[in-house]
């Protein structure tokens, strides 16, 4: 067993004396990556984002869905700004609005087998804030500085209200619930950059890597009350989270 062991000892120190030579004898790889200053130091950079949606369904009907009716809209703004402490390197914040609203009338969910489910005088809006810090790195594409590339981290944390109410068997009898939520997000959000003049750009970002812890409390009908926890981390790639929107530098 000694002797095992003292051979397999012998055979990595052989190996790793044969790589180490190796790597001593090779000549070491260039990519020829160049780094260029793409945005210099000390440029501002403002900007913002604007997301908007609505639907309005007048007796809507897709797969189980049935007889909708009802209307929504969704808004989200967020202007930022930063600062380039570096050649390429940005510091800033930003700012976030989401508000969601949505109205339902009458949906009925047709699951066959003579099993319908209805929904009747539904009514949900929220509204939540967001406040971040940001890091943006930025490389330029070709030889020209008209093109980009830049990758922003960020760290944010978010405060909402959102309010659901339910219109049972006539006006007097109405189920609401309020509910308050905390929300602290990290994520990493790669984009593109293409200048219009010198100072104008038009950028394109979405969300890839992302971390989310988010605490919710309610009270129903002003008499029980509910909380929620929820933690999730993901890597994938979200259409749904594509944000175009101009900036300035100056």
């Amino acid at each position: 067993m000694k002797t095992i062991s003292i051979y397999f000892l012998l055979l990595i120190s052989s190996i790793s004396i044969s790589f180490a030579q190796g790597n001593e004898n090779d000549p070491q790889f260039d990519r020829g990556i160049i780094d260029r200053v793409f945005i210099p130091k000390g440029q501002w950079l403002v900007g913002a984002t604007f997301n908007y949606s609505e639907h309005s369904n007048d007796n809507y009907q897709i797969l189980m869905l049935k007889n909708w009716e009802g209307k929504g809209h969704n808004i989200k703004v967020s202007p930022f700004f930063g600062y380039f402490l570096k050649d390429n390197l940005a510091l800033g914040g930003r700012f976030t609005y989401v508000r969601n609203e949505l109205n339902i009338d009458e949906l009925q969910f047709d699951l066959g087998d003579d099993i319908n489910i209805s929904i009747d005088g539904v009514s949900n809006m929220s509204h939540t804030y967001y406040t971040s810090i940001f890091m943006r790195n930025y490389i330029s594409l070709g030889k020209g500085n008209r093109f980009g590339l830049f990758n922003e981290t960020s760290v944010s944390y978010g405060y909402g209200q959102s309010k659901s109410v339910n219109i049972q068997s006539g006006p007097h009898d109405v189920y609401g619930v309020y509910s308050t939520s905390h929300e602290l997000n990290i994520g990493m959000s790669p984009g593109m950059v293409a200048f219009i003049n010198n100072n104008i750009a038009l950028e394109v970002k979405m969300d890839i890597i992302g971390f989310n812890m988010k605490t919710t409390e309610q009270i129903e009908n002003q008499i029980d009350t509910g909380s929620r926890r929820t933690s999730s981390a993901n890597f994938d790639i979200d259409i749904f989270s594509l944000n175009i929107g101009l900036t300035l530098f100056i």
